[in-house]
C-alpha cells in the first residue's frame, strides 16, 4: 500500500468523522425545537437539490458557444445557482412537517454546502504535503534497498559517427523476465538525477529496457537503478559505463527512408529528434518528433521505430538529431534529407 493512498485514507477517514459529527450536532440542535423529523426530511433532499442547482448552471452555459461559455457559466454559478439552492430549500422547509423558517432552511442550506466546499478545500491545501511525504516516503524505501548487481545486460553496443556532431555510443541494456525498474538515475556534478524521462537526457526507456545515446568523447557516465525482481524486493544497482572499444569500428549512421517515414539503426531519445514535413502546397514545418500527438507511456521515452507520419497530408522530407557538444559548448545538428525520387 503506497503512503499517498494510506494518508488520504486516512485523510477520508477523519473527514467523513468530522461530517458525521456536525451532522449529530445539527440534528440535536433541531431536535430540542421538536422539529427532528423536519430537520431529516430537508438534509435529505439536499443532495437532490444540489443537482437541481448544478443543472440550472452548467446547461445554459453549455448553450453558449465559444469564449462567452465561461463567462456565463460563471455568471449562473452566482446568480442562478444560489437562487435555485437556497429557494428550494425555503420551499422544501416550509413544507416540511412541521415547518421550518426561512432561516433555520438557510442554515441547512449553508452547512450542506460547508461539508462539502470545505472538505475540498482542505484536501486542495493539504494535496503538496501529501506529495512530498510520499516522495521522502520514496526516497528513504530507495535508501534502504539492497545493494545487488545490475540484473540488466548489454544487448547491443555500438560506435556510430554522426555528420556535424562526431561518434556517439550506443548501448541497449535488456531487462530479464520479471524486472520492474522503479528508478533510473544519472550522476551530474556529483549528484544523482533522476533521469531517462527529461528532455536532454541521453537515456531513453523502452518498458524495462532502455537505450543509451552519447558522445564518445564524453566521460564515461555513472548510473544508479533501483529495481524490484520477480519477488517485489527492491534492489538497488551502481556502475559507471565501460569505455567505448577502440578496436570497433565506427560506422556511418544514417536513416532507412520508408514512404510514410523513416527509421535508425539503434533507438534514440525522442527529445533529440525534428522532423521536417512538406505538404503538396510548398509549405514546410520543421518540428519536433512528436509534436501534435499524444505523448506515449512514461516507460516509453524512445523515438518510435520506425517513424511513421501521423499526417497524410504531408510527406516527412527531413530529420534531424540535435546533441549538446560539451568540448565545443555549442549544440551539434546531423541533418539527414530523404533523397530524391
Amino acid at each position: 500500500m503506497s503512503v499517498t493512498y494510506l494518508t488520504w485514507s486516512v485523510l477520508s477517514l477523519v473527514a467523513v468523522l468530522l461530517v458525521v459529527l456536525a451532522l449529530r450536532a445539527e440534528r440535536r440542535r433541531f431536535a430540542a425545537r421538536g422539529k427532528a423529523v423536519a430537520w431529516l426530511g430537508l438534509r435529505l433532499a439536499s443532495l437532490p437539490i444540489g443537482l437541481v442547482a448544478a443543472a440550472a448552471v452548467w446547461l445554459p452555459a453549455r448553450a453558449v458557444n465559444g469564449p462567452e461559455a465561461l463567462a456565463a457559466f460563471y455568471l449562473l454559478m452566482f446568480s442562478l445557482g444560489p437562487l435555485v439552492y437556497f429557494g428550494l430549500h425555503w420551499l422544501a422547509g416550509r413544507m416540511a412537517t412541521p415547518a421550518l423558517s426561512a432561516g433555520e432552511a438557510a442554515s441547512i442550506a449553508v452547512s450542506g454546502l460547508l461539508m462539502v466546499i470545505l472538505p475540498a478545500l482542505l484536501a486542495s491545501m493539504a494535496s503538496p504535503w501529501v506529495h512530498q511525504l510520499d516522495l521522502g516516503a520514496q526516497q528513504m524505501q530507495r535508501s534502504l534497498a539492497a545493494e545487488a548487481p545490475l540484473a540488466h545486460r548489454i544487448a547491443d553496443r555500438r560506435r556510430l559517427l554522426l555528420p556535424e556532431i562526431g561518434e556517439v555510443l550506443t548501448e541497449h541494456w535488456q531487462a530479464p523476465p520479471g524486472i520492474k525498474v522503479e528508478r533510473i538515475e544519472w550522476e551530474l556534478g556529483g549528484q544523482y538525477l533522476q533521469t531517462g524521462d527529461s528532455t536532454g537526457s541521453i537515456l531513453c526507456r523502452d518498458g524495462e529496457d532502455f537505450h543509451v545515446f552519447r558522445l564518445t568523447a564524453d566521460p564515461a557516465p555513472r548510473w544508479r537503478m533501483h529495481w524490484r525482481d520477480a519477488a517485489g524486493s527492491l534492489q538497488r544497482s551502481a556502475w559507471t559505463s565501460a569505455p567505448a572499444e577502440a578496436a570497433t569500428p565506427a560506422a556511418a549512421m544514417a536513416p532507412s527512408w520508408t514512404p510514410d517515414g523513416f527509421a535508425f539503426p539503434v533507438r534514440i531519445p525522442r527529445d533529440f529528434v525534428s522532423v521536417e514535413r512538406r505538404w503538396a502546397s510548398g509549405k514546410v514545418l520543421q518540428s519536433g518528433a512528436l509534436d501534435g500527438q499524444a505523448l506515449p507511456a512514461p516507460t516509453d521515452t524512445c523515438l518510435p521505430t520506425p517513424y511513421r507520419n501521423r499526417d497524410a497530408e504531408s510527406v516527412v522530407t527531413g530529420v534531424a538529431i540535435r546533441m549538446w557538444l560539451r568540448d565545443a559548448r555549442r549544440m551539434g545538428l546531423a541533418g539527414f534529407s530523404r533523397p530524391p525520387e
